[in-house]
Order: C-alpha cells, then sequence, then structure tokens
C-alpha cells in the first residue's frame, strides 16, 4: 500500500461535539494514524466542517447572525474541543472555503453527463410565498407514519423521502400549512451505478459485514438522487438559481482538504489520491449510505478512485439511555474537560469499550472508573513503577541476565496487535496490550526479585524488555503518557523495534505518571449529565 489518506466524517458546524462524536469517528482515526506513523508509514489525517445546509441556515437566523459568522465559531469550537482531547489534524479546514466551492463545482462537471433534470413536487409556504427546503418543512414521514420528520429523510426509519411526498406538511417557520408546487431540479443517476456499487461494496471495500449487509441492502433500490435545493447558502450551481444539497458537496470536503494540505506542504495530490494509497472514511453508523453510495458512485462518475476502507461506528449510550440535551442527558468534550477529566483517560476508556460495527454501547461512570484503573493504572501503570523502582537496585541499568520465554510470548502478542490495528479492530489490539501488560505483572509477582537475588537480573532484564514491547502497543491510545514513559524507560517508540533491552540499557529514576480515577472524579462526571 502506497500513502495513507485518513479522514473523519466532517462535523457539522450547527452545534457542539460529544462523547459519542468522539468515540465513533474522530478518536479512532487519530489512534490509527499514529499507528501508522509508528510504522513508518506516509499518512495524514484530515477533516473539515462542514458548513452547508438548512440546519444551518435556521440557526443563523435563529441566532440573528449571517450564516458565515455562525458556522466560523463552530469551526473554531470543534477544532479546540478536538485538540483538547489529542485529536491532531495535519490539517483541519471547512467547506465555505473557496477552494471547495470551486472543486464542487469542477466535481458537478466532471459527473454533469451523470445528470437530468426533471420537475419535482417542491414544499411552498402560502404565507410567506416562497419554497421549503427539506429541513424547512416537517410532516409525517410515508413510510412508517413517524410524525414531525423533516422533509429530506426519516430520522425514524431511515428511508429518504420522496419530494412532496411528507404527509400534512408544514412550514416550519411560521407553522402554516405547505402546499406543493413543481420546479425543476437537477438530479443525480444514482441508480445507473447500482451493480457497480454492489460489485465494490462484495468484492473490493473493506468494511464489517453488517455495514456490506446494510448498504447492499440499500443498492437493491437506488433511486436517482436531487443534489440541488432552493436556498442561497451553500455551493451555487453553475446555471441553475439554487445550491448544492449538502451531502453531494459535503463529501467532496475530504478532497479539498487533501488538495490544501499538498499547496502547503508541496506535495502533489495525484501521488495521494489514487488507487495505489489507502483512502479511509471513519464514520458513524448514521451515514453509512452517504459513504458507502452516494460518494462512492460520484467517484465513479468523475474518474477518482475509491474509499479502500470505511470503519463505522454504533452510537454511544449514557447509563443505557439515549443522549438527550432537552432532558440534560449530554455529555460533550467540552464538559469532560472543564469538569477536570483526563482526556488520555478518557481515549483509553472509550478505545477499550467501542467495538468496529453498528452495534451501540454505553458510556457509565462507574464503568469508566473501573476500566481505567483496573486496566490502565492498576495494570501498566503498576508495571512501569514497579519494575523502574526495582531496576534502582542495579543502579537504574539492565543486568547482564538471560531473557526469560514470556518475552517472545508478548513479542507474538505484539504481532498480533499489529494484525489487529491493520484491520481497524482497535479495540480488540487495546485488549491484547492490556492483556500482555497483565502477564507481565503475573510473571513478575510470581518471579519475587525482590525475594529470589539469583533470579532477579533475569527478571527485570525480562520485564524490561516486555514492558518496551507493550508500550509501543499503548503509544497510539495514550500518547502523552507513552511518551513520558518512554523517556524513563529510555526508548524509541519506533514499532520496528521489536529487540530486547541489551545489558548496559540505562533506565530513569520513576515518577507516578498514572494516578487513579477517584470516586470524587466519578461524581464529577455525573453531575454534569445526573444519574437518573
Amino acid at each position: 500500500m502506497g500513502n495513507h489518506i485518513i479522514t473523519a466524517a466532517l462535523p457539522y458546524s450547527n452545534g457542539e461535539l460529544h462523547l459519542g462524536h468522539l468515540r465513533s469517528t474522530y478518536l479512532p482515526p487519530d489512534i490509527y494514524v499514529r499507528f501508522l506513523r509508528q510504522l513508518g508509514d506516509q499518512a495524514i489525517y484530515l477533516c473539515a466542517t462542514d458548513e452547508h445546509g438548512t440546519p444551518i441556515l435556521l440557526s443563523s437566523e435563529k441566532a440573528k447572525q449571517k450564516p458565515a459568522e455562525y458556522v466560523k465559531q463552530w469551526r473554531t469550537r470543534h477544532l479546540a474541543d478536538l485538540n483538547s482531547i489529542g485529536i491532531k489534524f495535519d490539517l483541519f479546514s471547512h467547506t465555505h472555503d473557496p477552494a471547495h466551492i470551486e472543486l464542487t463545482q469542477k466535481m458537478y462537471e466532471k459527473i454533469k453527463v451523470h445528470t437530468f433534470r426533471s420537475p419535482v413536487q417542491q414544499y411552498w409556504c402560502p404565507d410567506e410565498d416562497k419554497p421549503l427546503p427539506d429541513r424547512y418543512v416537517i410532516g409525517q414521514c410515508p413510510f412508517c407514519q413517524a410524525e414531525e420528520q423533516y422533509g429530506d429523510t426519516c430520522e425514524s426509519c431511515g428511508k429518504a423521502i420522496p419530494p412532496g411526498k411528507l404527509i400534512d406538511p408544514s412550514c416550519k417557520t411560521c407553522g402554516a400549512k405547505a402546499t406543493v408546487k413543481k420546479k425543476e431540479h437537477i438530479f443525480f443517476r444514482l441508480s445507473a451505478f447500482a451493480d457497480r456499487l454492489a460489485s465494490w461494496i462484495s468484492d473490493e471495500l473493506d468494511t464489517t459485514q453488517d455495514i456490506k449487509n446494510f448498504a447492499l441492502e440499500w443498492a437493491k433500490d437506488l433511486r436517482d438522487w436531487d443534489i440541488t435545493r432552493d436556498i442561497d447558502w451553500g455551493v451555487p450551481i453553475p446555471d441553475y438559481d439554487g445550491v448544492f444539497y449538502v451531502w453531494f458537496d459535503a463529501p467532496i470536503g475530504y478532497m479539498t482538504t487533501l488538495r490544501s494540505w499538498c499547496e502547503k506542504t508541496g506535495e502533489k495530490f495525484e501521488d495521494w489520491w489514487n488507487p495505489n494509497s489507502e483512502i479511509v472514511h471513519f464514520i458513524g453508523k448514521d451515514i453509512v449510505y452517504h459513504h458507502v453510495l452516494f460518494w462512492p458512485a460520484m467517484l465513479m462518475a468523475a474518474g477518482f478512485a475509491l474509499p479502500t476502507k470505511v470503519p463505522v461506528r454504533g452510537y454511544l449510550m449514557l447509563e443505557n439511555k439515549k443522549l438527550s440535551k432537552s432532558r440534560g442527558r449530554y455529555l460533550s468534550i467540552a464538559d469532560w474537560i472543564q469538569s477536570g477529566q483526563d482526556p488520555e483517560y478518557l481515549r483509553f476508556y472509550l478505545s477499550f469499550t467501542t467495538p468496529l460495527g453498528m452495534k451501540d454501547t454505553d458510556f457509565s461512570a462507574d464503568e469508566y472508573h473501573s476500566v481505567v484503573n483496573e486496566g490502565l493504572v492498576n495494570n501498566y501503570g503498576n508495571l512501569l513503577q514497579r519494575i523502574l523502582k526495582f531496576s534502582e537496585r542495579f543502579d537504574s541499568a539492565i543486568p547482564k541476565a538471560k531473557l526469560g520465554p514470556i518475552f517472545n510470548d508478548v513479542r507474538e502478542k505484539k504481532n498480533g496487535f499489529e494484525q489487529l490495528m491493520s484491520k481497524g479492530k482497535l479495540m480488540a489490539a487495546l485488549k491484547v496490550a492490556t492483556g500482555a501488560a497483565n502477564d507481565v505483572n503475573a510473571y513478575f509477582q510470581g518471579a519475587e526479585p525482590w525475594k529470589y537475588e539469583k533470579t532477579a537480573p533475569d527478571t527485570i532484564k525480562t520485564a524490561a524488555s516486555c514492558l518496551k514491547l507493550i508500550t509501543q502497543m499503548l503509544a497510539p491510545f495514550i500518547p502523552v503518557r507513552a511518551e513520558k514513559a518512554a523517556d524513563l524507560l529510555n526508548i524509541e517508540l519506533s514499532w520496528k523495534d521489536s529487540e530486547p533491552l541489551k545489558s548496559g540499557h540505562k533506565l530513569k529514576n520513576p515518577k507516578i505518571l498514572f494516578d487513579h480515577v477517584s470516586d470524587s472524579d466519578v461524581e464529577k462526571i455525573k453531575s454534569v449529565y445526573g444519574d437518573s
């Protein structure tokens, strides 16, 4: 594989990011790209804010701000929040960037042969005498009869709602009963790509089987896609009075951000976005069909390389209940930092409890307490402290001694860890690393080097050499502490170095890097969202 383009779904500039966004979409690619760099691969992590669409227009009107001002404040906030958890991007851009607008229009020209114009049933507000785009109209879903659904997609059953098919539509702004008029829109011939998409999903796309099954079901009944909206906020469509649908322009943001990064670094776009590169889109399960059907079809039509991997993760519950900001059951990234909680402990906990695939998982403050204390602090942190402390008996140097067989066991676990990480199975890989730390703790305890002086040199050399490999494994998950641990162990975090520590290798005096999550920490977390 050549270069690695790692992306996260673009955060929507219409509200703050919560822990569900972090655990499904922004933390996993940060961990993955850190691992790729450990391997010595060329990898970049790109993202941008998604700044168009009717929800933003509605919110900016409510806030009495211009849309450009409104999205800018969220752009700044999103980047600050993600940086506070150690998420580091090579470039974080935005879709209202003139470069993005230009590239989106060029993409349209490339795929224009696959579009057509056709009249649609357009919702209309009779009181204000204006068209009502998707988010300006609400009504009943024609498929599952769910109430208060917008005009584009039912949030209950997930189906795309054809134009004009909402039951009892009304204007969201003034509440007037909406009428329906005909207006010409532009459609992308999505249905023409059904067979190619099904083949690509089945044979080439690297994702979990549940995602493949979900997408293949959608591919059986693909309808041509309305890519226009009758508002003035977004990317203007050449020769048309309107803008592109936000889900047409948003994924192009991956390419826009790459092009901007290439311009800044002197790289060539073609050297990165090509069939020899790994192109990975990390997303949540609510936008699977956009990334596995709509976006790949656009790339097929334009002649660009397709994504190679689309890792998907499910929703996050909060104490076994749905996140609900209105009910106070909500935990944002900013809440976490403002309550004084550790960002790396959060990285560890979310990684330890989040599987790959569409399965939803739960955040529990009590579970967080036990997972971090038992899986990290009492396990790896304790092992690091014990080895550094005991090495002082040997002048903080690795003695000339024999290497115990557990070292080869840990090295084999490191190989297994690498295979899991390469497949995007971060939770399983992390459990391999913590399992190895647990094994070495048991080995050290059983060897009792404080009691058996003759074998103590063998024990410290073996345990310290194992600790080196475990620290390398943990580095993508807890990068700040791993760097500090590497400094104490006087080692590099390069993945290629799997050799035992040599006799005479100097270690440093122990320092406490890991404090326990306290009961008061748990209470602080619960106080943010309540525990009812």
